[in-house]
């Protein structure tokens, strides 16, 4: 099985009034040819600079500072905008989590996926036309043709982010970033998005990294996961492993407060909040909210070790 995308010590850091926002600290992970793999962790983790890293589509103020990216071996941190640009929405495509901040309001939404189509094969505008409308259609938007002409602020937020969908996968990419698609839609549209996912990329034979906070999905779909806190990944196991012997006391409460049917209990919470990332403390950065912390925990910050097969864990006391 040949890997698609991996992660080395990747480090992506902003800059803004003197202080250093360390989104991304030391990460490493991988994603090997048609698997998909979930990133899991609460809100400003660093799930989405990770995301943006990798795209090399990190926003100013903030800048890789270390690691290398390697997509199916290409090193993306020190290769041209040339290079990037052939890659980028054409064997690498991201799906954005907000899809009114990412479409063009002043273009339809059939001619900016007819840009995407155009810029990366060798066909004309009447071709692009046809497989733009063919892909609306297979993506469940209605009178394709009609919609083709019809601008974002005419679509419902389930049809923006189907069309972003249709921009993400409208060249065959080898690997799909999904960056969280499905929290600004309600419950129904979800499922929806979700199953359209299922079947568009991961059906059709595409790597897929699914970016969440929302473990059931995960449980789904994927592979394999990791969990993220406070800028750095703390566990990854396989599914399976992951949901029935979680290590990390972190997972583990996270775990604990998904709802559940079965189970008539109070939902478990994660007592206090995630650290600033400018100012982490020198150990554990989970150590406040951690119910098995001890001296060690506060002194040294552990680093990620394997305790079972492809089981690793960033903790002293597991």
């Amino acid at each position: 099985m040949s890997r698609i995308l991996e992660v080395r010590q990747l480090s992506a850091f902003f800059y803004l009034n003197r202080k250093i926002i360390k989104a991304v600290d030391t990460v490493s992970l991988y994603v090997d040819e048609g698997e998909t793999v979930g990133l899991a962790g609460e809100s400003g983790c660093g799930k989405s600079t990770l995301a943006s890293s990798v795209m090399q589509l990190i926003p100013h103020p903030g800048r890789i500072v270390s690691g290398e990216i390697l997509f199916r071996g290409q090193e993306l941190v020190k290769c041209s905008e040339q290079v990037l640009r052939d890659i980028r929405g054409n064997r690498l495509s991201l799906i954005f989590q907000d899809p009114s901040s990412y479409l063009n309001p002043t273009v339809s939404i059939g001619i900016q996926i007819c840009d995407v189509i155009m810029a990366h094969n060798p066909v004309d505008a009447r071709e692009a036309k046809h497989r733009t409308v063919e892909l609306l259609n297979s993506l469940g938007i209605p009178e394709p043709a009609h919609r083709f002409h019809s601008y974002p602020h005419e679509l419902s937020g389930g049809m923006k982010q189907r069309v972003l969908i249709a921009m993400a996968i409208s060249c065959d990419p080898d690997l799909v970033i999904a960056d969280e698609p499905t929290t600004s839609l309600d419950v129904t549209i979800q499922r929806q998005i979700l199953e359209l996912i299922k079947e568009k990329v991961i059906g059709e034979g595409s790597s897929l990294l699914f970016i969440t906070h929302d473990l059931s999905i995960l449980a789904e779909i994927c592979d394999r996961i990791y969990t993220m806190y406070a800028g750095r990944v703390v566990e990854t196991a396989r599914t399976v492993e992951f949901f029935h012997t979680p290590l990390h006391p972190y997972t583990r409460k996270l775990l604990s407060a998904i709802p559940r049917h079965d189970v008539k209990k109070p939902l478990a919470e994660i007592t206090g909040s995630p650290p600033s990332l400018d100012d982490l403390p020198p150990g554990c950065s989970f150590y406040p909210r951690c119910d098995l912390r001890s001296e060690l925990c506060l002194k040294a910050r552990p680093e990620l070790r394997e305790l079972e097969m492809k089981h690793w864990v960033s903790c002293h006391n597991v």
